[in-house]
């Protein structure tokens, strides 16, 4: 995976691409996705919500495979820290990730008493008009 956009510097993580663009972070999964690779893609989430103050995450899922549990529970606590914060837009998942996303974002709600925002989309443009639309959303919530 590499960050492609200045000033953000690149970042490995396996089969994956991320490219971080201001409040954005893109996310294409491909394949499984390990506790390595959800650290470091929880540690571009963190510089974001550092940086701005809130995290758009854009989540290509066309060629996504499993989340490791561990890995699901490593990025289950992070939002759980700043279910305020973020907006997760989704598109191209399976029935299978959809549910486990869905039942992440559940307990999210159950632990945080919050959920995020968080919505599937059929395109990448549907899911970034989506995203815009949550910033003023966002600011609110600050």
């Amino acid at each position: 995976m590499t960050v492609e956009r200045a000033p953000y510097p690149p970042v490995e993580m396996g089969p994956h691409r991320v490219q971080r663009e201001g409040p954005i972070v893109h996310v294409s999964i491909r394949g499984n996705t390990s506790l390595t690779e959800m650290q470091t893609l929880v540690s571009v989430y963190q510089a974001t919500v550092d940086e701005f103050g809130y995290l758009l995450i854009l989540l290509d899922m066309r060629a996504s495979g499993d989340l490791t549990t561990p890995a699901r529970k490593h990025v289950t606590e992070f939002v759980q820290a700043h279910p305020t914060k973020i907006a997760s837009a989704i598109y191209g998942t399976t029935f299978y990730l959809r549910i486990t996303l869905e039942l992440i974002s559940r307990s999210v709600r159950v632990l945080a008493h919050h959920t995020p925002a968080m919505a599937f989309h059929a395109t990448e443009a549907e899911a970034r008009r989506w995203l815009a639309a949550q910033v003023p959303l966002l600011h609110a919530k600050g």
